[in-house]
Formats: structure tokens, C-alpha cells, sequence
């Protein structure tokens, strides 16, 4: 972390090893939003011209990083400054997002791209169905591992 006081996070967030943290400016991330190993969230940037560049003595521009609540980054993802990442949006692994990624999309690339919209389960069946499903699961693991 560059500052570290200029990282803000909702409840549940979850964060692999090895990222990066150039928080000039703030960076959010909203509740339940999970990171992948080695993502860097560049909140700061310089000129383009060398001029007002200028080496170590010119100006450090910075702009707000926001993530919303339920995202996925996958590992090694970049994201620039300036950048707002919709609510349920999934990062692939490797990404560089240059610019806002939509709330229930999937970007991946260099420059991250959409590649498909995200259906949304907001029947209350299908959240039960899939809490059903994860049960299911945890006694399946529990029966293998002879727990």
C-alpha cells in the first residue's frame, strides 16, 4: 500500500495475497467482493507529456478507484485510475481495465472488453434452490472426508 488510509471496504471482502495498493486518491470496495492473488488498483497517474512530467519534480495526478458490492477480480487483474466497477461484475484473470466496467457484466483483456452479460437470480426459489445445492455439497465433502 502506497498510503493506506485511503482504502475503504463494505463487510466481507475478501483480498488474496500479493496486491497492490496505489491509493493516492480512494479506493473502494463494496460488501462480499472477492480479489484474486496480485491485483493492482493504480489510483495515481502522470502527465503524458515529458515536459510537465518532468521526471520525480512534476505533478502526481490521481483519481478514484470504485468496486461495487459482489465483484470478482480474478488474479493479476489491473485496474487504472479513474475506474468504476459495477455491482456483481467479474474481472478475468489478467485483465488491465482502462475504463468503467458495468454493473452485472464480464470484462476480460488487454484493454478488458465485455464479453457477456451476467443473468441475475432474483427468484427467491432459485436462492433457496441454490442454498439446497450448497448444502448438498458440504454433506457430500463431509461424507468423503469421513468427518
Amino acid at each position: 500500500m502506497d498510503y493506506g488510509y485511503n482504502v475503504k471496504c463494505g463487510k466481507d471482502v475478501y483480498f488474496n495475497f500479493g496486491c497492490t495498493f496505489v491509493d493516492v486518491r480512494t479506493i473502494t470496495f463494496g460488501s462480499r467482493t472477492l480479489v484474486g492473488p496480485n491485483v493492482s488498483f493504480y489510483a495515481a497517474t502522470h502527465p503524458l507529456d515529458p515536459v510537465l512530467r518532468n521526471g520525480t519534480k512534476g505533478p502526481e495526478i490521481a483519481k478514484e478507484i470504485h468496486v461495487g458490492e459482489d465483484c470478482w477480480i480474478g488474479g493479476n487483474v489491473i485496474i487504472l485510475p479513474g475506474v468504476t466497477v459495477g455491482n456483481g461484475a467479474v474481472l478475468g484473470a489478467g485483465s488491465v481495465v482502462t475504463k468503467d466496467v458495468p454493473s452485472f457484466h464480464v470484462v476480460a483483456g488487454n484493454p478488458a472488453r465485455v464479453i457477456k452479460k451476467i443473468p441475475q437470480n432474483t427468484d427467491a426459489d432459485s436462492v433457496a434452490g441454490a442454498e439446497v445445492l450448497m448444502a448438498r455439497m458440504a454433506e457430500k465433502l463431509e461424507d468423503e472426508s469421513g468427518l
